[in-house]
């Protein structure tokens, strides 16, 4: 996601973060050649999954008033994938069977309803929580792995499910999974929460947005193709609130890649 802001000292252009940020941006003039920029203290606080990636500042030139341009390369899907945390580095249980090669054609949402970290929004207990999916998914249904393919944590953190299956996004494949029949070949989100009444928090959503464009942007998946679980089989799965959210998710993630 991309914020602009335009004053009379200067343009801003933000890459990721939320609002929040680009509206506390400013400038204040020194003297006629000198300015000092403001930005949030957070923003210098590693922890803090809110604060953006990167932050232009465009001075108006005297000289050259007339036209500015900021060139893009368009949405950065490999940066976000590589984000991913890993079934290795969360400390994922190895899987009892190998999965093959599809070629994915949706994107299926899910919610995890009563799995949760318990508010804790942190890094090790988005792992916690993979690794306790994981062990449900293969104690509990007799699964041979995670049955998702990402799970997307409250605090922000996106984390590999199944086996395999940052490695294939990345080329544009997926690995056959089990979390919706008839869409087993395509990958599932599953969103730390229960979302039948709750609604999202916007640090949880922004890296839901961010996470669905890149899949969409290197499987060449139309973002029309944005489901979800229920709209595979009988279930309350996403939840009635997430699931209404849809339309909006599918236009965000058609903004974000332009």
């Amino acid at each position: 996601m991309t914020w602009l802001k335009l004053t009379k000292q200067a343009l801003y252009l933000m890459k990721g973060g939320s609002a929040q940020y680009i509206d506390k941006v400013d400038l204040t003039a020194i003297s006629d050649k000198e300015s000092k920029l403001h930005i949030p203290l957070k923003w210098f606080q590693v922890s803090d999954s809110d604060a953006p990636s990167g932050l232009v500042v465009a001075f108006e030139s005297a000289s050259e008033p007339e036209k500015l341009e900021i060139p893009s390369d368009g949405f950065d899907a490999a940066g976000v994938l590589n984000r991913v945390i890993s079934t290795r580095d969360w400390g994922a249980r190895g899987p009892r069977t190998q999965f093959g090669m599809t070629t994915p054609r949706y994107i299926v949402i899910h919610h995890t309803f009563s799995l949760t970290a318990s508010g804790n929004q942190s890094e090790s207990a988005a792992k916690t929580l993979a690794r306790n999916i994981q062990n449900f998914h293969m104690d509990n249904n007799g699964w041979s792995d995670s049955g998702h393919n990402f799970l997307n944590t409250t605090g922000g953190f996106t984390l590999e499910g199944r086996h395999g299956t940052l490695g294939n996004i990345k080329n544009g494949l997926c690995v056959r999974s089990a979390h919706a029949p008839g869409a087993n070949d395509s990958p599932g989100i599953e969103n730390e929460g229960d979302f039948r009444t709750a609604a999202m928090g916007a640090t949880q959503w922004n890296s839901l947005v961010d996470l669905c464009a890149a899949i969409c942007k290197s499987c060449s998946i139309d973002p029309n193709n944005i489901k979800g679980h229920r709209d595979f089989v009988a279930t309350e799965c996403p939840g009635d609130w997430l699931y209404g959210q849809l339309p909006k998710l599918r236009n965000e993630v058609r903004n974000n890649l332009g």
